[in-house]
């Protein structure tokens, strides 16, 4: 693939728009319209490193509040919010705003709070209030419900509760990591600056949405506190300009590097890049709602025509590797990377389509009862070649596919409306398996989007649901996971790279699997100060 040449020209104008959109603006209202006081407050330019570290991604917090995507991760990365437990890199479950947890019985846990830990206002974090951050997650949060299912909360005292789970030997605090799951003061409105109120170790004091959150070290924070001052996090959509944020020395940490840039960065000696594996999988979601979509056929055609290392190669830079079932990218279930879908056969996917009724017609697309078989993609953030590659390997078997390429938001309005056929998103496979399984492939489920309902995908939830053993658990998972690639309400590609680019001096950085929740912490400064 040809790099991009950016010429000096652009560079220079580009380096003077990210300076003054990522600059001061003392005329910042917060999303409410009033004008706050502390929203006033400009970055001092003149900091030093010590003060100040940028913090730049593809997509910020788009609202105050936790509760509304993308919103509750972004806060984890950048400080400002937590969970009650937390994911370490080896994979561990860790106490994080919770002291500790204990299982009592099958269905019983009793959770322990730290007495000390406090909300930026200064209120104390008592059983009462995680319980309400708890409800308004689930009242709220689409993302959240599926980790909250089943579990009732009640207080034992002011920093202990229970919680009492619907099934048996559930792993309450891997479920309590999630990342939508950040507590939060729930008796505060989330809608300015003035009234949000988490728990991290920095807090927001400007809020500019789609642009820019500024945080500064929360002096009621209850564990370590952190050395660098000040927080910028910055939006930066386009992937030449966050390439160009790296570069040029303006963020301290990128994420989100394109993965064209990639060997570009490599040769910069002021940068350190990560490229933790993460534990998700770029999925094509179908929309089952479609006619031609409902012949399971059509499905697994497009399924076999895909060449997944030739999406590995032009999808990712081949920085990935390929993998065909969802679960394939979680390291707990390595065995089914390569199931079902073994190889690249177009052969194959040319005679289910012929199986289902779709001939070749003279101009190289298949037709069926007059109709063309067409499929309408979208995709977004760095999956446009991806897009691209998937529209000339099906255009080989005869299907006219139309890659429309932009923002997340027009995605989830197509959602909304119907106009998709397919869909590109990655979400993570790591964590309670019925919890994941269930978002993904029951009726109900957040990450269902093609509404598929199959009657033995269905059962096999079921009996993961009350399966009693950490074996059992995973053989029904394979099975699910075999089931589902099988009736390919989705098709599966490879895990999504997400690179960091690091200026090299700062140390602290931490590698993790889920990188885009574990970000800033306490341990991080510069180098010679």
């Amino acid at each position: 693939m040809k790099k991009k040449i950016i010429s000096i020209a652009f560079v220079a104008v580009l380096a003077l728009v990210l300076f003054v959109g990522c600059g001061n603006d003392k005329s910042t209202q917060d999303v409410s319209g009033q004008k706050s006081t502390e929203a006033t407050k400009t970055v001092d330019t003149n900091a030093t490193d010590q003060e100040e570290l940028i913090f730049v991604e593809r997509e910020i917090a788009s609202k105050m509040d936790p509760n509304f995507y993308p919103g509750s991760s972004h806060y984890l990365a950048n400080g400002a919010s937590e969970t009650l437990f937390k994911i370490q890199a080896n994979g561990e479950v860790e106490p994080f705003l919770a002291k500790g947890s204990k299982q009592i019985d099958e269905t019983t846990w009793k959770i322990d709070l730290r007495p000390e830990a406090k909300f930026w206002s200064g209120e104390s974090i008592t059983a009462q209030a995680v319980i309400d951050s708890l409800e308004r997650s689930r009242e709220t949060n689409v993302r959240a419900l599926p980790f909250l299912e089943g579990i009732s909360f009640t207080p034992i005292d002011d920093y202990s509760f229970e919680a009492k789970t619907e099934r048996k030997n559930l792993n309450l605090p891997l479920s309590l990591a999630y990342m939508e799951l950040s507590i939060i003061n729930a008796s505060k409105a989330h809608d300015s600056i003035e009234t949000m109120d988490m728990s991290g170790m920095y807090k927001v004091v400007e809020f500019q949405p789609k642009k820019k959150i500024v945080l500064e070290i929360n002096e009621n924070y209850y564990g370590k506190k952190p050395t660098i001052k000040r927080i910028i996090h910055e939006e930066i959509m386009d992937n030449e300009a966050r390439t160009l944020a790296a570069s040029s020395g303006r963020g301290d940490i990128v994420r989100g590097i394109p993965n064209e840039s990639v060997a570009q960065l490599k040769k910069d000696d002021n940068l350190v890049l990560h490229m933790a594996p993460a534990a998700n999988t770029q999925t094509i979601y179908l929309n089952l709602q479609k006619e031609h979509l409902k012949d399971v056929k059509v499905r697994q055609a497009l399924a076999w025509a895909l060449d997944r290392d030739e999406l590995v190669v032009l999808g990712s830079e081949g920085l990935s590797t390929p993998v065909t079932t969802w679960l394939g990218s979680n390291p707990k279930y390595a065995e089914a990377k390569n199931a079902v879908y073994t190889k690249y056969d177009p052969d194959k996917a040319k005679d289910l389509l012929e199986e289902a009724g779709w001939k070749l017609g003279d101009d190289g697309i298949r037709h069926k009862n007059g109709e063309k078989l067409q499929f309408k993609l979208r995709t977004w953030g760095q999956d446009k070649a991806l897009g691209e590659t998937i529209q000339n390997q099906w255009s080989r078997i005869g299907v006219d596919t139309e890659v429309i390429y932009g923002d997340y938001a027009l995605i989830e309005t197509a959602r909304e409306t119907g106009d998709w056929d397919g869909l590109i998103e990655a979400w993570q496979t790591y964590g309670d398996e019925h919890s994941l399984l269930s978002g993904q492939f029951s009726p109900t489920g957040t990450a269902n989007y093609g509404k598929y309902d199959d009657a033995e995908t269905n059962k096999l939830l079921e009996e993961l649901l009350n399966a009693k053993t950490a074996e059992e658990r995973h053989e029904l998972a394979l099975a699910i996971n075999e089931r589902i690639a099988m009736e390919v309400p989705a098709i599966y590609m490879y895990p999504r790279v997400e690179t960091s680019a690091v200026k090299k001096s700062l140390k602290g950085y931490k590698e993790h699997f889920r990188q885009f929740e574990n970000v800033v912490n306490s341990d991080l400064e510069f180098e010679g100060y």
